[in-house]
């Protein structure tokens, strides 16, 4: 199955009646198509930009893994993945078959991730703390041909886990599994050994360092790749419960790279960038891994996981100029106690995003850490990353629009505001449902054609599901999710307003809002509540620090004081398990 963006690229057309109104008009529709300031789409593949790379800096170096020591120029990049493509075609692999990356970040991802690359294989990446239902369900949702695993994942190991949905594995031959539950999935690639006395317990499997290494055969022709060709699918963040899988092309991966580095307005800053999110994100491969490919920067990997020492050590031992991720990582940074003993002076610029950013923490980030840039993006999975974004330009004309917005529409993307209920553009100020078109929006959702015809319209508006705002100069507020409104007695409640309000007290590090069903007004408020170390609020103190504050339909009726949230791998608040938690609870 292979989506076409040309489906959709053609809509980028002008509607006369968006700049018909005069400029100060109060009713100017909530819609603007971002200036491309002269910046260009790139109309390039993943390996064409590697061998232009090639070319230009061939001995530069474009990955540094820190955990494990190694650097690679962009010819030993280009070099390791012809040869490791050669041995993906001489195991069967062709273009189109899926591969799923199960792997954190360490350089097994990425020579696989640019091998298959150069061939059409399309990478389908996941979490390596997955546990085996959720390994089998993303195996089968992408019907992926081959899984590439490593020894051990913190205590997961993850060749037990897959014996336990194929048991067939233990007694399969290299190549040849052939398993019930996973029937397209035919070959396991290990990536690396814990302990090299473990070969023969592995030697029913493709063994990275045994079988990848080197290539001696005939070597086969490699197939033409198009631009709208699927690159890799990545699984929706799960933060709202199943994950969906969302296809990215080589087209909007570069672009949304090459777009980020240039168009925020501190390209200086961007030339070693410190990449602590996980690969297997959105986030980290567009923003992180690819901008090297496509723009030939240095990009430094501190550990295999996000890790506040080991990206701190990274910052002061490479000098990294900037660092991209998202809050939870800026958050620990400036607030770990050995924070003083490194020197993180060669930062210049950060890039904030992955989840919302209170303002006061943004503001404590640039002061610590002494930046002259503070960047905030918005984006999603669906959008290849960034949809939206500030510049480092937006200090100079207000405080406000770089610190309390999440900027204006990314470069070649459409950006409006509707009415859900009657999907109509609003008028400026006034919340609504962000909606997104452009070179970066995916066309559907893989093999799932009723969340699909749910998130994209006839006309290839992706509905984002965030209520936001935009202002008479275009920048966006972001107000809250919309699958997160509460509604308490037929009055709508977002949770991000309310969240805000409860940061503001002195013993309050951090809080998230939920709803909780009541049968009488429908949904209560609950909050959860993290306090600062040392500090001390109880619930009764709480509820009178907000009395008469706040509108009393929004002071949360329960409270509960935790030491951390469950959030997912590169740090978003998954609030459906702190509703899943409330129910058994309350008994709901």
């Amino acid at each position: 199955m292979y989506l076409k963006l040309k489906k959709y690229l053609s809509i980028y057309r002008l509607n006369a009646k968006y700049f018909s109104t005069k400029i100060n008009d109060p009713n100017k529709p909530s819609y603007t198509h971002c200036e491309t300031q002269n910046l260009s789409l790139i109309g390039k593949t993943i390996v064409e930009c590697l061998n232009d790379r090639v070319s230009q800096k061939p001995n530069e170096v474009a990955y540094k893994f820190c955990l494990q020591r190694k650097n690679f120029s962009f010819l030993e990049l280009k070099q390791r993945a012809d040869e490791i493509a050669q041995n993906l075609l001489a195991m069967g692999f062709r273009k189109g078959d899926r591969l799923s990356i199960m792997l954190p970040n360490m350089p097994e991802f990425m020579l696989m991730t640019l091998a298959c690359a150069s061939i059409g294989v399309i990478v389908a990446l996941m979490n390596p703390a997955y546990q085996s239902m959720e390994v089998e369900y993303m195996l089968k949702k992408t019907g992926s041909k081959g899984l590439m695993i490593m020894d051990n994942f913190k205590t997961l190991k993850h060749y037990g886990l897959l014996t336990k949905i194929c048991p067939e594995l233990v007694t399969s031959k290299c190549g040849e599994l052939n398993s019930p539950k996973l029937p397209d999935l035919k070959h396991i690639i290990l990536a690396n050994l814990d302990n090299k006395s473990s070969l023969d317990a592995y030697k029913n499997i493709w063994q990275f360092d045994r079988d990848f290494e080197k290539f001696s055969g005939p070597k086969t022709e490699l197939p033409q790749i198009d631009i709208d060709d699927i690159f890799s699918m990545i699984f929706t963040s799960g933060t709202t419960g199943l994950p969906k899988v969302a296809p990215i092309t080589n087209h909007t991966i570069l672009n949304s790279s090459l777009l980020e580095y240039h168009y925020t307005g501190c390209p200086e800053s961007n030339r070693v960038v410190c990449i602590p999110i996980p690969l297997f994100h959105v986030f980290g491969l567009a923003i992180g891994a690819m901008s090297s490919i496509v723009n030939g920067n240095q990009i430094v990997f501190p550990n295999i996981l996000p890790d506040t020492v080991s990206t701190m050590k990274a910052i002061q031992e490479e000098k990294c100029t900037a660092l991209k991720g998202a809050p939870v990582i800026f958050h620990d940074i400036i607030n770990h106690p050995e924070r003083e003993k490194f020197d993180l002076s060669s930062l210049e610029s950060m890039l904030i995003g992955a989840s919302v950013v209170p303002k006061d923490l943004l503001l404590k980030i640039k002061k610590d850490l002494k930046l002259k840039h503070v960047i905030v993006g918005y984006g999603m999975t669906e959008t290849g990353s960034v949809g939206s974004v500030t510049t480092a330009d937006d200090i100079t004309k207000s405080e406000k629009f770089a610190y309390e917005t999440i900027g204006k529409g990314f470069p070649h993307v459409e950006v409006k505001i509707i009415d859900p209920a009657t999907n109509k553009t609003v008028s400026r100020n006034t919340d609504g449902e962000l909606c997104l078109r452009g070179y970066n929006v995916m066309t559907e959702y893989w093999d799932d054609a009723a969340k699909t015809a749910e998130s994209i319209d006839k006309n290839g508006w992706f509905h984002t599901g965030d209520i936001c705002c935009m202002d008479e100069h275009g920048y966006l507020y972001f107000k809250s999710r919309a699958k997160e409104m509460i509604i308490r007695g037929g009055i709508n409640i977002y949770p991000a307003e309310v969240e805000r309000f409860i940061r503001t007290n002195e013993n309050v590090l951090d809080c998230y809002v939920v709803g909780v069903a009541d049968k009488r007004v429908g949904e209560e408020l609950c909050v959860w509540i993290k306090l600062k170390p040392g500090a001390e609020l109880s619930e009764s103190q709480f509820k009178e620090f907000c009395k008469d504050k706040i509108a009393f339909f929004k002071i949360p009726r329960y409270v509960k004081f935790v030491d951390s949230f469950p959030i997912n791998a590169t740090g978003k608040v998954q609030k459906f398990k702190m509703v899943e938690q409330m129910k058994k609870d309350l008994n709901l």
